[in-house]
């Protein structure tokens, strides 16, 4: 986009500041372009820029947050002013802090290229398929500018890009999925996750068919399931989840062992090889890399300034206005591979991939998730057959109470299932209640 981010973002600020007596603007630009796959074929290529403008505002203790396309915004920003003189006082309003953070730039030019130039025709040829078949999915290419001012002082900017997607293989009735995410372009990360999306295809095609008795199992999460499961345990260490009563670690304190010990979840926000990586949080703060769960003991709640007003506590550079979250994941490794792995699941089931993660009781932990793709099942250390859709119901504190073991290797997950750019591994569960989905 060929505009000046900091002279929109500072005619933005003028608007306000004489109406509030706090503000901050996020104005941010985002290109991108994707690839969707059908068929084993690239089969359409999309690009958009967008405009985005986010809004913090604060007059006599009520605050305002809103976010929209900055396109055309002055009727917005009307209505959000006028908006703003209507609302009560916040029982949540704590001063905008001094600002901390610093200026934060990773560009990977190969992939602003592709962004600015609309067209990723030599970079799919690269990326490949190592065998023909049926294959659905997508490649996006991102490059993000944002600007953040505030009347605490804050004066901000970030550049980043991304290269992130996910590609389903099929092999009959048999599929496997896997993604990948990065900062820069690296063609080689991509095809592996192809690769071994197409293992796992190939692998349950060769196996007969049987359904599974409910019960309970010892089960090897893949790291797109346990990515996705790792990101509710770190959200319910968000100081935001506990005030409004959706965490499993609701009364727990910081020193308190919670999960597994071989558990340590690590926040990574200057972690320049995921696309979570920045300088800054939302209110000017700067980030730090801190673990969340250290050898199972809850370390860190993650706060912004009004949480940690809330809670006696001090920001965690983790805003979120409303909701403070992490900005990238990671679990630290354990010592064993994959064939270990397996080899210590023994009379078990390796789920793959899941989706449709659901909590029945927040504070309780009490969840269910559905597994997709792949589901082998193991019977004396030798995969017997493929299974039809299962279902993990359990809570999230027994079911990461259970940790056996966790694989060396880490894996660099992002898609719809795991929102959070997050680096995991394989991970052997103890115990898990299997149920079938109605």
């Amino acid at each position: 986009m060929g505009i000046d981010l900091h002279t929109v973002a500072e005619s933005i600020a003028n608007k306000v500041k004489n109406r509030v007596d706090e503000y901050i603007v996020k104005l941010g630009a985002e290109n991108k372009l994707m690839v969707k796959y059908a068929r084993g074929e690239p089969s359409v290529t999309q690009s958009w820029q967008t405009l985005r403008l986010s809004l913090y505002l604060a007059k006599a203790g009520r605050i305002s947050v809103s976010s929209f396309s900055a396109e055309r915004p002055d009727e917005i920003l009307r209505r959000v002013l006028d908006s703003l003189e209507l609302l009560k006082p916040s029982p949540f309003y704590a001063p905008l802090p001094e600002p901390s953070g610093e200026n934060t730039e990773y560009v990977d030019e190969t992939i602003k290229t592709i962004v600015e130039e609309g067209d990723a025709t030599r970079q799919v040829e690269e990326i490949g398929f190592s065998e023909p078949g049926d294959v659905a999915g997508k490649i996006e290419f991102w490059y993000l500018k944002e600007v953040l001012l505030g009347s605490n002082g804050a004066d901000l900017r970030h550049e980043a890009t991304s290269f992130n997607g996910y590609i389903r293989v099929f092999k009959g009735e048999s599929s496997g999925q896997w993604s990948w995410t990065s900062t820069f372009y690296n063609p080689l990360i991509a095809r592996k996750a192809i690769e071994r999306a197409g293992e796992l295809a190939k692998q349950c095609a060769k196996l007969p068919k049987r359904r599974i008795e409910p019960g309970k199992y010892r089960v090897l999460l893949s790291p797109m399931v346990a990515g996705n499961l790792v990101e509710h345990i770190a959200m319910a260490a968000s100081a935001g989840s506990m005030i409004f009563g959706t965490s499993f670690f609701q009364g727990r304190k910081p020193g308190e062992k919670v999960l597994s010990e071989k558990l340590t979840l690590l926040d990574k926000p200057r972690d320049n090889t995921l696309p979570g990586f920045r300088g800054f949080d939302d209110e000017g703060v700067a980030t730090t890399n801190k673990a969340i769960i250290k050898e199972g003991v809850l370390e860190t709640i993650l706060h912004n300034t009004k949480t940690a007003k809330l809670m006696n506590a001090k920001t965690t550079g983790n805003a979120g206005w409303i909701m403070p979250a992490p900005f990238n994941l990671e679990v630290e490794p354990g010592d064993a591979t994959l064939d270990e792995l397996i080899s210590e699941l023994r009379n078990g089931i390796y789920i793959t991939n899941n989706w449709y993660t659901r909590f029945q009781n927040h504070v309780e932990g009490v969840f269910s998730t559905v597994s997709r793709d792949a589901v082998i099942v193991y019977e004396n250390r030798e995969p017997k057959y493929c299974t039809e859709r299962i279902r993990i119901a359990d809570t999230m504190p027994r079911l990461f109470s259970s940790i056996e073991l966790i694989e060396k290797e880490q894996w660099p997950i992002q898609w719809w299932e795991v929102e959070i750019p997050t680096r995991i591994s394989h991970i052997l569960i103890a115990e898990a209640n299997i149920s079938l989905p109605q």
